[in-house]
């Protein structure tokens, strides 16, 4: 008989076992009838699906004292015994996680009628009284019988929220389009156990830095299905997740979607900006569910369910010297393929970049007084041609485009997110680090580039004459020349006397 207590006091404590109450809103599986009872899995979500298999029959003497009796199977000889009686008890000195583990083990080999849940309460009537295993996510076992005869268990939800944030690429100019790609694993319930609250609500927020508009969202799938797009207001998208029940007193809700169900969320935005040098543009996108504890709402949001996603711009720094003393030269003009861009002498963002083979050359770009020539917010596959329009003073202009330039690293990010943030069960800030959530600008320094900067090199141009007129280099050519005509007829003079 003390064996017995400890089986039932094991089965009590692992299941949670909570008083017997009816359900409102339910899913049932076979018919009640005298001497049989029930077990409803109380958070069945949406999709599982769940069965129940009996390993021992249960019966309850005059005093509540509650026997098991049937066939031990093989796999599970060392955890029970069988008394001549034919009583069966847990075996001396056998762990209760070791028999439970055994006995969830046991019945996931075992073949049972197993029904998909409609996301309601589901109940298996008509049972037999026994020593029961619920084949789902959970594995539960659980003893009906004449003192208990309609059981409540819930499911463990082993599945978990996960957060996973794509780009489309790593690096853009400004100007382009980029696609970033939110995925969620989703649950139905938060929390194990009886504990497990119910999602009615998912929220999905982004941080949207400034350096990105026209923020569009393309489509939101659940679980391979689409469903009605909404747009980030105040960088938040809400999806209901569950629906109230109608009439349900107290409040209950179906929920719309599969447990583990993938949400997708494609959007994209237009990079507009970028304004510091040497990390990365990140925005990052998070998941917050609201879940209805039975009475009310709740938002358990110090839990992280984020990801970030990075993008690299980059910049292309140009530097006129003089081919023979490597020294900088300032006064050079140049233009650049494909590129729209505004700005003054010597430092130019880009506002667009067409890398077709027939665009446009760029207005004409002045280096500075240090012959530097900065293009800020360019991709990193980009490969520029720059046609030199004007020569420094004193200088040739190069008579061929210089094609294949490539972009420097550049500036990354202007957001950051520091400090933590706690929030109450309604979703209120109740307190937050002293390095709130903030946006953080960092000035430019595009100096940093001038070491790889991409040089180009002129030659001095032909030594013209420094007054006016022909100068004296004539005088020196027909000087010269009188000279050899008369050497020639001095020597012509000299042969004639000679054969005279």
């Amino acid at each position: 008989m003390k064996n017995m207590k400890k089986i039932l006091a094991l089965v009590v404590a692992v299941l949670l076992i909570v008083a017997s109450m009816s359900v409102a809103f339910a899913q049932t599986v076979g018919t009640a009838s005298d001497g049989t009872g029930s077990i409803t899995i109380k958070n069945a979500s949406k999709g599982e699906k769940y069965g129940v298999v009996k390993l021992f029959d249960a019966t309850v003497d005059g005093k509540g004292a509650i026997s098991y009796t049937g066939t031990i199977p093989e796999e599970l000889a060392a955890f029970f015994t069988k008394d001549s009686a034919g009583v069966i008890t847990k075996t001396e000195g056998v762990e209760d996680s070791a028999l439970l583990a055994a006995v969830q083990a046991w019945a996931a080999k075992q073949t049972a009628t197993e029904t998909e849940s409609d996301g309601t309460a589901l109940t298996f009537a008509g049972l037999p009284y026994g020593y029961y295993a619920v084949k789902s996510s959970q594995g539960t076992v659980i003893t009906i019988d004449s003192t208990n005869p309609n059981a409540d268990v819930y499911d463990k939800n082993s599945k978990t929220i996960t957060v996973k944030k794509e780009v489309n690429k790593e690096s853009f100019s400004i100007g382009d389009t980029i696609t970033y790609t939110g995925t969620f694993d989703t649950v139905n319930y938060l929390g194990e156990g009886e504990n497990a609250k119910q999602v009615i609500n998912y929220e999905i927020q982004d941080t949207l830095p400034e350096y990105l508009s026209d923020v569009t969202v393309t489509s939101i799938t659940v679980g391979g299905e689409a469903i009605t797009t909404q747009q980030f207001v105040d960088k938040k998208i809400s999806i209901p997740w569950a629906t109230e029940d109608a009439g349900s007193n107290p409040k209950t809700y179906t929920n719309l979607y599969k447990n583990g169900a993938k949400l997708i969320i494609t959007y994209t935005a237009k990079l507009t900006s970028v304004t510091n040098i040497n990390t990365a543009d990140t925005n990052t996108i998070s998941i917050h569910p609201t879940t209805w504890n039975g009475t009310t709402e709740e938002k358990p949001w110090d839990d992280k369910w984020q990801d970030d996603a990075v993008i690299k711009t980059y910049a292309v720094a140009l530097k006129k010297i003089d081919k023979e003393t490597q020294e900088a030269l300032k006064g050079a003009q140049f233009t650049v393929k494909g590129l729209t861009v505004t700005g003054d002498a010597g430092e130019y963002t880009v506002t667009a970049y067409n890398s077709a083979d027939d665009a446009a050359e760029s207005a004409t770009l002045d280096t500075d007084d240090n012959g530097m020539l900065y293009i800020v917010g360019l991709a990193d596959d980009v490969e520029l041609t720059v046609t030199e329009v004007k020569a420094p003073d004193g200088y040739n202009k190069l008579t061929a485009p210089i094609t294949g330039v490539k972009p420097q690293l550049m500036a990354e990010a202007i957001y950051k997110t520091a400090g933590e943030i706690h929030y109450d069960a309604k979703g209120n800030v109740v307190s937050q680090s002293s390095s709130a959530t903030r946006t953080e600008t960092v000035q430019k320094n595009l100096t940093d580039l001038d070491a790889n900067a991409v040089k180009i090199e002129n030659n001095k141009g032909t030594e013209l004459p420094s007054t006016g007129g022909v100068g004296t280099t004539i005088f020196y050519v027909g000087g010269s020349i009188l000279v050899i005509a008369a050497v020639i007829l001095l020597v012509t003079k000299r042969r004639m006397s000679t054969h005279d």
